[in-house]
């Protein structure tokens, strides 16, 4: 079997980045805000200047990381079906987008802050979509309570999916509680470290600093078995050099840096190597979201993901992420950006239902990326060589100038060799692909998301696991 990827580094390059990386690490060294955290490094043999709280991390330290971190991990669900295995080899598992700000309403279009009640929209909107693997929180539940958003968007999407979820938590007392919650789900501490239902992305400030909330927590998520993903998000020319070779080599130190400090918390603690980097806007200052540069940098972060062994997330997919008009992108660098991205060496990517920059979503283009997103996916699939797939016996017998439409063969591997939309979307497709009619893609949107949250209802938590998870809400609420 073979997989259409995309690989831009050769092995003398991936050894480049490495020895530079491991320059960055010894040199340059991390800025640390949690003294936790910096003694912990200390002790694991890095030299530390608590005046700068910056840590100088060694490369044995590294490769003990490297050596310790697991391979292979397993992100659960709720329900087990759900559950995703890497290294994955097709297309990646796919989630939406992740804490936006604000949403168009569905059904007016206004835009407004995001509330409670359209995170839980989204949730049961993505547990109903068969194309989204996993849920980051689409939205911010602006209404929650303050010093616990994160833990607030984990219990509301928990009753509106049986999906995996994946958040962040911003201090160590919000990751223990989320594992806490975790943990009432699946039936207990030990039973949350074999099926954890949640991961966390912690980001690295970029560049080379971990701020004291963020790190603590990922102490805490790696103690409880819970997957961390250290993304990157470096932007060429402001927090990293504007050269991509040095961009390069700053997401590999701050995923490697983070590697260590899970690794130090728990030896066999789950990780997850990111990047979410891009260029800054060289005219007004800004982040530049869906570039061809940060479809090289996916690339090779990608490559160094694997290099390590780390599974990886640096693919990304969104048609209206670029702007606050909901609909399909009439760009084509737009396109081929959400299509390249996903064939890095990615095993997860993000992105569905974002507008304008990930600050906004919509429930509208949460059913248009998913629909683009189930063709589009099927470049990655995997394609055998194999003697029934080569048919040299059915070529002989059809002959020079004969047609194959009618024959068994054509019938059998049709549906696994080629992408056929199922016919309630096939007028949907042809929509997509002229792009022509923005407001029927809209409106016919709106109505199978009208159509999913008055029928679809998500397998709610058990009675008692409930009143648990509330009980843990009800402290940051108080």
């Amino acid at each position: 079997m073979s997989v259409c990827q995309i690989s831009i580094l050769s092995e003398d390059d991936i050894e480049r980045i490495h020895e530079n990386t491991i320059l960055v690490l010894e040199e340059v060294g991390v800025k640390v805000g949690s003294n936790k955290a910096l003694e912990m490094l200390e002790h694991g043999g890095a030299t530390v200047d608590p005046d700068i709280r910056t840590a100088y991390i060694e490369e044995h330290m590294v490769n003990d990381a490297v050596k310790s971190m697991p391979k292979e991990i397993r992100l659960c669900a709720r329900n087990p079906a759900q559950d995703m295995q890497t290294p994955r080899k097709e297309y990646p598992y796919m989630a939406t987008n992740g804490t936006a700000v604000y949403v168009k309403d569905y059904g007016t279009g206004e835009k407004r802050m995001s509330m409670g009640k359209d995170l839980m929209d989204f949730s049961v909107l993505s547990d109903a979509i068969d194309s989204i693997d996993y849920v980051w929180p689409i939205v911010t539940a602006n209404d929650g309570p303050e010093g616990g958003h994160a833990l607030n968007d984990f219990v509301i999407s928990l009753k509106g999916t049986t999906k995996h979820f994946q958040g962040e938590a911003l201090s160590e007392k919000e990751a223990r509680d989320m594992a806490r919650v975790g943990s009432a789900v699946v039936g207990g501490e030990d039973e949350l470290a074999k099926r954890p239902i949640l991961s966390a992305i912690q980001c690295p400030i970029c560049p080379l600093e971990f701020e004291r909330g963020s790190v603590e927590a990922t102490m805490e998520f790696a103690r409880a078995g819970i997957p961390v993903v250290s993304m990157s998000m470096a932007l060429c020319g402001l927090t990293s050099p504007v050269t991509l070779a040095s961009t390069i080599a700053i997401i590999n130190a701050e995923n490697l840096a983070s590697f260590v400090i899970s690794q130090l918390a728990k030896p066999g603690a789950p990780v997850v190597y990111s990047s979410e980097s891009t260029i800054m806007n060289m005219k007004t200052g800004e982040i530049k979201y869906g570039t061809m540069e940060e479809v090289i940098l996916a690339a090779a972060a990608g490559q160094m993901a694997k290099h390590y062994g780390a599974p990886s997330m640096v693919g990304g997919f969104g048609v209206g992420l670029y702007d606050e008009t909901h609909g399909v992108s009439s760009s084509m660098a737009e396109i081929a950006f959400s299509a390249m991205t996903n064939l890095t060496l990615t095993d997860f990517g993000s992105g569905i239902g974002g507008l304008d920059q990930a600050k906004g979503a919509s429930l509208e283009q949460v059913v248009i990326d998913s629909d683009i997103w189930e063709s589009l996916r099927s470049i990655r699939r995997e394609v055998a060589f194999d003697e029934d797939h080569f048919a040299v016996s059915l070529i002989e017998e059809i002959g020079p100038g004969g047609t194959f439409l009618k024959a068994p063969h054509t019938v059998q591997n049709m549906r696994n060799e080629l992408f056929i939309p199922s016919q309630d979307k096939a007028e949907l497709y042809d929509l997509y692909r002229a792009a022509s009619d923005q407001k029927k893609v809209v409106e016919q949107a709106g109505q199978r998301v009208k159509k999913i949250l008055s029928e679809h209802r998500p397998e709610p938590l058990d009675g008692d696991v409930e009143k648990a998870v509330d009980s843990i809400m009800a402290e940051y609420k108080r």
